[in-house]
C-alpha cells in the first residue's frame, strides 16, 4: 500500500485510521479541567507524551471535531490555563472509555463515568481519585495545526506537582514499577492494550 497524503482530494480519514493503527501503543492522558463557571470536564487523549524533563513538560492533543469546533477540554484550558492529567490504569479503563462520550458542554464526565474528583493542591481542576498518578499542570503553550476537521491543537503544560500512589513504586521508591502500575495503551480503532509483562533491555556503555 502506498498513500500520497499530498494528493488533491485525499481523504484524511483514510490516513488517520492507518496512522493510529501503527503509531502504538499510545499512552492515554485522562485530562481533568474546570471552566470559569465551576463545571468539571474529564476526557481521554492518546496523542500524549512527556516532552521535557527539566523543566518537566507534558503535551497532549485535542483535535478539532468534525464541525471544526474545539473540544471542551481545549475550551476550558484556554479559559483557565490549568489542567490535571491522570494515568489510566487497567482498573479504571472501563470508566475512562465512558469519559469519551460526547456529553453537552458543562455536563460532568466524572458523574457520567463514575470516577471521583478530588481536590488538587496548586490548580483548580480536580484529580481523579481512582488513578494511581495525577499531574497538576499549568498551560505553557498551544500550537494549532489548522482549522480543518481533526486538526491538532497541541497543548503543552508545565508540570507543577505529581500525586503518586506509593503502591506503584519500586522497593527503592525512586521509580515506577510498571508491573504494579498496569497502564492501558491505545491502539487503532476500539483496541487497547495493557502493560502486564514488561521486559528490560540494557543500554550499552561505550
Amino acid at each position: 500500500m502506498y498513500l500520497d497524503v499530498t494528493k488533491p482530494g485525499f481523504d484524511w480519514r483514510v490516513g488517520y485510521k492507518l496512522f493510529v493503527g501503527f503509531v502504538n501503543p499510545r499512552p492515554i492522558a485522562l485530562v481533568s479541567t474546570i471552566n470559569a463557571a465551576g463545571q468539571l470536564n474529564l476526557a481521554p487523549f492518546s496523542f500524549y507524551n512527556m516532552v521535557s524533563g527539566n523543566p518537566p513538560v507534558v503535551m497532549f492533543c485535542p483535535s478539532l471535531n468534525r464541525n471544526r469546533e474545539p473540544k471542551h477540554t481545549y475550551r476550558n484550558i484556554a479559559e483557565t490555563g490549568e489542567f490535571v492529567i491522570a494515568t489510566v490504569s487497567e482498573a479504571i479503563a472501563p470508566q475512562m472509555a465512558r469519559t469519551a462520550a460526547e456529553l453537552p458542554y458543562g455536563q460532568s464526565e466524572f458523574e457520567f463515568s463514575g470516577l471521583t474528583p478530588a481536590a488538587a493542591q496548586l490548580v483548580k481542576a480536580p484529580l481523579v481519585k481512582e488513578s494511581p498518578m495525577n499531574l497538576e499542570c499549568r498551560l505553557r503553550q498551544i500550537v494549532a495545526f489548522g482549522d480543518q476537521p481533526a486538526a491538532g491543537q497541541v497543548i503543552f503544560g508545565d508540570v507543577l506537582a505529581a500525586h503518586i500512589d506509593d503502591a506503584v513504586l519500586t522497593a527503592e521508591r525512586d521509580q515506577i514499577d510498571p508491573r504494579k502500575l498496569r497502564t492501558v495503551g491505545r491502539l487503532g480503532g476500539s483496541y487497547y492494550c495493557t502493560v502486564t509483562e514488561p521486559w528490560s533491555l540494557e543500554t550499552p556503555k561505550v
